[in-house]
C-alpha cells in the first residue's frame, strides 16, 4: 500500500476510534511528509464538510497536534516548502481549536475565524541553566552552564560547578561535619545537582533544595520548594526523605517528580519507578509506578492510579507537554520559565490544550502557536495580557 492510501486508511481509523497507539504514531509520521501534505489537508477538509459539528476522538487530535508541534519546532527547515508550511498552519488551527472545545473535542468551523493576535514590543528568550548556591555561612555563589571547576569547599566536601548546568558534591571518606547548603533557581532558571550520596536532582524554575553537605546520620533528608525530579541513590540503611510544604516523602531508591508550587491547586508526587510513601496530616499512601498522589489545599490526600508520565517530566526533557491542561495551567508554566507576569482580561476561556511546546523556543514563538486556539496575547515589557 502506498503512502497516500495508508495515510487515508489511518486517518479513517482514527476518526472511528479504531487506531492503535502504533497506528497513531504512524499517522503522525505520514502527516509530516511533504509529499503527503495536500492529501492530509483534503482529508481534514472532507471530514469537516461531511460532519461540520462532530466529536473527534482523542487519537485524531493527538496525532494532528503532535505533528504540528513537532513541525513547529523545526520551522526553519520547512519554511521554504511553502505548500507544506501553509498546510501546517492550517492544520495547527484545526488541531488546537479542536483541543480547546469546551466539554469535549468538538469539531468547530474554523474557516471563517481569523487568527488570534500576538502583540509584542520585544521578544523574551527562553530560560536557561542558572541558580544561586547559598553556603552554610550565608554567602552566595551564582551558578550557570559554564564551569568544570571547584567553586567552594564545605567541611571536607568539595563543590564542583560542571558544564551544562550541573553542580556536584564530592564528600571525603572522613567527612563528619554536617553543614547545610541551599540551591535556588529563579524564574527562568533550571539546574541539576548531584548530592553527596550520588542522588541526582533536577530543579525546575522558581524552586529550591536545602540539603546537608554530607549524609552521616540514620537518614538522608532534604527540603524542597517548587518542583524537582529525583533519581535517588539506593541505600537501604539510610532512607531518603523529602520534606515539602508540610508533607514528607519516604524513599529507598527510586525516580519521582514532586511539584509543590504555592500557586498550583495541589502538591503532586508522581512515581516513575520504585516505591515511595507520601505522608501528610497523619495520613499516608504508598505509590506504585505510574501513580500520582495529590495533596489538596485542605490537606486531603488522593491517589490517581494512572498518570501521563511524559507530561509530568516534560520540563526536565526540554518541553512543555499538555494533556487537556486548562489555559491558566499553561500560562503559569510559561510565566515561571520566561520570568513574566500574566493577567487575564474578560472571561477566561474554558480551553483544554493538548500537545507540546519547546522550552528553548522564544516566548513569542510559543504564544504564536497557542494563539491558534483563538486567544489573544499582548506582551508589554514582562507582562502578558490574555484576552479571549
Amino acid at each position: 500500500m502506498d503512502s497516500l492510501n495508508r495515510l487515508e486508511e489511518l486517518f479513517n481509523r482514527c476518526m472511528n476510534e479504531q487506531a492503535t497507539e502504533e497506528e497513531v504514531a504512524e499517522l503522525t509520521r505520514l502527516m509530516l511528509l511533504p509529499e503527503n501534505a495536500e492529501k492530509a489537508r483534503r482529508l481534514i477538509e472532507q471530514a469537516h464538510e461531511a460532519v461540520p459539528e462532530m466529536e473527534l476522538p482523542v487519537s485524531t487530535i493527538a496525532a494532528i497536534t503532535t505533528a504540528i508541534f513537532q513541525a513547529e519546532e523545526n520551522t526553519q527547515l520547512v519554511v521554504v516548502k511553502k505548500h507544506r508550511f501553509r498546510w501546517l498552519r492550517y492544520a495547527a488551527a484545526v488541531a488546537l481549536i479542536l483541543a480547546a472545545a469546551r466539554g469535549g473535542y468538538l469539531w468547530k468551523s474554523f474557516k471563517s475565524k481569523p487568527l488570534a493576535q500576538v502583540q509584542t514590543q520585544h521578544d523574551i528568550l527562553a530560560g536557561g541553566d542558572k541558580a544561586i548556591l547559598t553556603l552554610a555561612d550565608g554567602s552566595t555563589i551564582e551558578l550557570d552552564s559554564t564551569g568544570n571547576q571547584q567553586i567552594a569547599k564545605q567541611g571536607n566536601t568539595s563543590i564542583i560547578n560542571l558544564a551544562g548546568g550541573k553542580l556536584a558534591y564530592h564528600a571525603a571518606n572522613n567527612s563528619n561535619e554536617v553543614l547545610y547548603n541551599k540551591i535556588s533557581t529563579p524564574r527562568g532558571g533550571q539546574f541539576q545537582i548531584t548530592l553527596p550520596d550520588g542522588t541526582q536532582v533536577w530543579l525546575n524554575a522558581l524552586s529550591s533544595l536545602r540539603f546537608p553537605t554530607v549524609f552521616n546520620g540514620s537518614n538522608r533528608t532534604v527540603e524542597l520548594t517548587g518542583e524537582a525530579y529525583f533519581e535517588v541513590q539506593k541505600d537501604a540503611a539510610k532512607p531518603f526523605l523529602v520534606k515539602v510544604a508540610g508533607m514528607q516523602i519516604d524513599v529507598l531508591g527510586t525516580s519521582f517528580d514532586v511539584m509543590a508550587y504555592p500557586d498550583e491547586k495541589q502538591i503532586q508526587t508522581t512515581l516513575i519507578e520504585g516505591a515511595v510513601k507520601v505522608s501528610v496530616g497523619g495520613k499516608s499512601k504508598i505509590l506504585q509506578p505510574g501513580e500520582q498522589s495529590q495533596v489538596q489545599k485542605d490537606g486531603r490526600l488522593d491517589v490517581l492510579p494512572t498518570t501521563d508520565l511524559e507530561s509530568v517530566i516534560a520540563w526536565k526533557n526540554g518541553y512543555f507537554k499538555f494533556n487537556q491542561a486548562d489555559l491558566q495551567t499553561v500560562m503559569r508554566q510559561l510565566a515561571r520559565w520566561y520570568d513574566v507576569e500574566v493577567s487575564f482580561e474578560g472571561p477566561i476561556p474554558d480551553f483544554r490544550f493538548v500537545g507540546e511546546l519547546k522550552r528553548k523556543a522564544s516566548l513569542s514563538t510559543n504564544l504564536k502557536i497557542l494563539s491558534y486556539s483563538q486567544v489573544n496575547f499582548k506582551m508589554d515589557g514582562n507582562t502578558i495580557t490574555v484576552t479571549p
